[in-house]
């Protein structure tokens, strides 16, 4: 039971305690995850030492509650939030998109589009982030910032 224990330990603290209800057939769970701007992961392919296009960031967890009959017959959403910890908090369904501009310090305007998604599989969730300037490719000091995010499993009972 200590190995159990032991072993669940590190699952809950990267995936948040989940909260539960069922409803007119249907169960409804939700959980919530955090990434640490350190635990993101820069795809960085390349051919010939030559870097390939579209590279991003992602960051993958292990979650047991997707089970192979959540992935099958059920259904998976996730959202991003943001000021989680206070009064002006807001969740965002996935693929996440919003567009930027800002001023240089040399006086011109950079434009560009951020994009948050994930994928998922059996056991599984990896979340994505791209930025439509790519600047992450020229600057490799350029990283996400810490994101929080909420899992919705939604099964048939």
């Amino acid at each position: 039971m200590k190995k159990i224990l032991v072993l669940m330990l590190p699952i809950l603290a990267l995936i948040g305690c989940g909260n539960s209800y069922t409803y007119n057939g249907f169960t409804v769970e939700s959980y919530d995850v955090h990434i640490d701007a350190s635990d993101w992961q820069y795809t960085d392919y390349t051919s010939n030492g030559t870097p390939f296009a579209n590279n991003y960031f992602y960051c993958r967890r292990n979650m047991p509650q997707i089970t192979s009959s959540v992935f099958n017959d059920g259904e998976v959403q996730a959202y991003i939030v943001y000021d989680k910890h206070s009064s002006l908090a807001f969740k965002h369904l996935l693929p996440y998109v919003r567009h930027y501009e800002e001023l240089l310090a040399n006086g011109t305007w950079n434009y560009y589009t951020e994009t948050v998604d994930c994928v998922y599989g059996v056991g599984w969730v990896e979340f994505n982030y791209r930025a439509s300037d790519f600047a992450y490719e020229d600057n490799v000091n350029i990283n996400p910032n810490d994101m929080d995010f909420t899992i919705v499993l939604t099964t048939k009972n």
